[in-house]
């Protein structure tokens, strides 16, 4: 609210102090170069510096009226335009929204039936697009495409300029049209990588909402296609697979399936079945504990832990990372190790309270902790009567976090006075 009302108050005391400001400084530079020019002031410039002085103001004054008329014009225009496409924009969303609500069986008209789609018309469609699901929301994307909005986007997106360009992948992503995914997904193969990370969102988006198509020609499968030999980041791969919201399993699924997967990819599809809390990945996201690259044995523990869930394949690989020679191998394991039974886990975990790493004694002692009464029961022996002093300090502050030691008690164990 606060910067709708300085567009709206702000702009008219700006104006007017530069109104005030340049308006002393014309009129008094002007009336004095009138006078100049008329010939009344002929005795002002009685020498040539006087002279050059003179001329100097003169310019000086009829730079400061042009510089003014034109800040003042500029104001003008600029209020007028946003005012009027304010205005439209308002219009157009109420037709847009009468549209969506009209009932489907019933003859268009002139008041529900758009005709020439302006900048203010596509804007208002696309902002309800991200809002307006279902029915409406189709009905709206058939009226987009029966006025050829899809193509002006899809001509935008191939042309030469790259603002417009992006602009208009933007737009697609917004509007969420089925039948321009193929274009987005060529865009995939796109030299500058700004526009590949557009393009990757706008076709995740629009694969979102499409019926899923079985097959090896459906728009999962494409899309999966195009992923496997697009350049892209693991960043943006892993945003791409986030927008795909409900559709995003079955790929994930087909993804951690492949054995030619790279492991750049089987990565950011680990971290990505993690982040959703895709509970019925458990299964296929075990396989990749035993994967060679440190990396992906990590991350799939990590989303184990994630997903709250260790499949019984994984139990032999999970106490065997616990022993891992990488130390964040040992520290996703011994996170995802909570989710054991407290019999399998806790002989496993506690030589990890005396670790050399901290993450790993923090981690072993957190999921320790998490073992119900018999993991509490441990960490508070080991803060008691633990060798390592490490070992010690780490299960106070775990007992002490989950409010099972009072901070007098964490002093005493710790010998602090």
């Amino acid at each position: 609210m606060q910067p709708q009302m300085w567009r709206r108050y702000g702009d008219a005391v700006y104006t007017l102090m530069t109104l005030a400001i340049f308006g002393f400084e014309t009129i008094a530079l002007g009336a004095l170069s009138l006078s100049f020019l008329l010939g009344t002031a002929t005795g002002i410039a009685s020498t040539p510096v006087e002279g050059i002085l003179l001329a100097v103001v003169t310019s000086t004054a009829s730079a400061l009226a042009l510089l003014g008329l034109y800040l003042l014009t500029y104001h003008f225009v600029s209020s007028m335009r946003d005012r009027r496409y304010g205005e439209q924009l308002d219009k157009w969303t109420e037709g847009w929204i009468g549209l969506a609500l009209a009932d489907p069986a019933a003859p268009a008209d002139d008041h529900t039936t758009p005709g020439r789609l302006t900048r203010a018309a596509r804007d208002a469609v696309l902002s309800l697009l991200e809002a307006v699901k279902g029915e409406e929301g189709d009905r709206l994307k058939e009226v987009l495409a029966s006025h050829g909005v899809d193509r002006w986007f899809l001509r935008r997106a191939r042309s030469g300029h790259l603002t417009a360009r992006l602009d208009a992948i933007e737009g697609l992503g917004k509007a969420r049209l089925p039948q321009t995914l193929d274009a987005l997904l060529d865009l995939f193969r796109h030299p500058r990588p700004v526009v590949r990370r557009m393009a990757a969102r706008a076709a995740a988006g629009t694969l979102a909402v499409m019926p899923p198509e079985p097959g090896p020609d459906g728009p999962h499968a494409r899309f999966i296609a195009a992923l496997r030999h697009a350049d892209l980041q693991a960043g943006v791969v892993q945003e791409s697979l986030l927008l795909l919201e409900t559709r995003a399993g079955p790929i994930l699924r087909e993804l951690l399936a492949d054995p030619d997967l790279s492991d750049s990819l089987r990565w950011v599809v680990l971290e990505t079945s993690g982040r959703l809390g895709l509970a019925d990945m458990a299964e296929q996201v075990a396989p990749s504990t035993t994967h060679p690259d440190p990396e992906l044995r990590a991350a799939a523990f990590r989303a184990l832990r994630r997903l709250g869930s260790v499949p019984e394949g994984a139990h032999a690989p999970l106490l065997d990372a616990l022993e891992d020679e990488v130390d964040f191998v040992r520290v996703q394991a011994a996170h995802a190790a909570a989710f054991l039974a407290a019999e399998v886990a806790l002989p496993a975990l506690q030589p990890r309270l005396g670790d050399d790493s901290w993450w790993v004694r923090r981690a072993a002692a957190a999921s320790m902790a998490r073992l119900g009464d018999d993991g509490v029961a441990a960490v508070k022996r080991a803060a008691d009567a633990h060798p390592d002093q490490a070992a010690r300090e780490m299960a106070v502050q775990v007992l002490l976090e989950a409010d099972e030691l009072t901070p007098a008690a964490a002093r005493l164990a710790t010998g602090v006075a």
